[in-house]
């Protein structure tokens, strides 16, 4: 995730975003992430989980309006972000 320049308040949002949909923990995908383990995340998405990952993930602009929704910037507010 460092690759995409986001700040920490931001990565923790979207882990948290991450974990309700996929019903995950957000502190073992974290985990999972710093120890490079990403493969285990995505073996457990289904097909459609799958590609919208990776539509998300090559295209920064959609991942900037992900962050920039709503959703995420109440998130965000209420992890203490700013």
């Amino acid at each position: 995730m460092s690759g995409l320049n986001l700040s920490e308040m931001k990565k923790n949002a979207l882990l948290q975003m991450a974990g309700k949909q996929l019903g995950a923990n957000p502190g073992e995908l974290k985990q999972k992430l710093d120890a490079g383990q990403v493969q285990d995340i995505v073996n457990g998405l289904n097909d459609q989980q799958k590609q919208q990952l990776n539509g998300l993930l090559g295209n920064p602009q959609a991942l900037s309006a992900l962050l920039g929704s709503d959703q995420a910037q109440n998130l965000i507010k209420a992890l203490g972000g700013k």
